[in-house]
């Protein structure tokens, strides 16, 4: 497929999404649409199709080398979109989710916010939550050390929310907050 066709084709998914949810919107569609295309794991598999329609194939990638760098891990992002109370951030590839630093695992389990969810309670007094996660490893109320294993991504893609002193930190904080934290 063209590139002209698939922008066409992306432009158009987007401008219906936003068309419905103005219909939904004004009382002229009753059912809850936006309720199915806005839901976290909903949008995620959009992003992923309209992205494979985009994506051109690596026929100008040229190959370098280069001593390995330590990749930390919520700093090197593809994507940060503001979702509830916290974000949606996608990856390159699904990667474990690790410790940040010394803390307290204070809940685990699924929410209808961010599906199977790890929460750990830092000894600085943050507060994070690691949401769309695939598989938990950590058991609630257990302690953790920096870089311990808190869960794995299924998806390329987790929800993020930080509560700093009982204040939910913005959307927009984050990203300087995990590119901080990792360091």
């Amino acid at each position: 497929m063209k590139w002209k066709t698939k922008w066409i084709l992306a432009i158009l998914l987007a401008i219906g999404v936003f068309s419905f949810a103005k219909l939904e919107e004004m009382g002229v569609v009753n059912k809850p649409i936006t309720q199915y295309i806005t839901t976290g794991k909903d949008f995620i598999v959009m992003k992923k199709w309209v992205s494979s329609l985009i994506d051109n194939d690596d026929e100008d990638a040229i190959v370098v080398s280069a001593e390995p760098v330590e990749e930390l891990p919520f700093a090197a992002y593809e994507s940060m979109q503001p979702y509830k109370d916290g974000v949606i951030v996608s990856y390159t590839h699904a990667m474990p989710i690790t410790a940040q630093g010394d803390g307290l695992v204070v809940f685990t389990g699924s929410t209808r916010q961010s599906g199977k969810t790890v929460t750990v309670l830092y000894d600085d007094g943050d507060e994070v939550t690691y949401g769309f996660v695939g598989s938990i490893q950590k058991l609630p109320y257990s302690t953790v050390k920096k870089g311990d294993t808190l869960a794995l991504m299924d998806e390329e893609a987790i929800y993020l929310k930080v509560k700093r002193e009982g204040v939910i930190l913005e959307a927009g904080v984050l990203a300087t907050y995990f590119s901080d934290t990792n360091e």
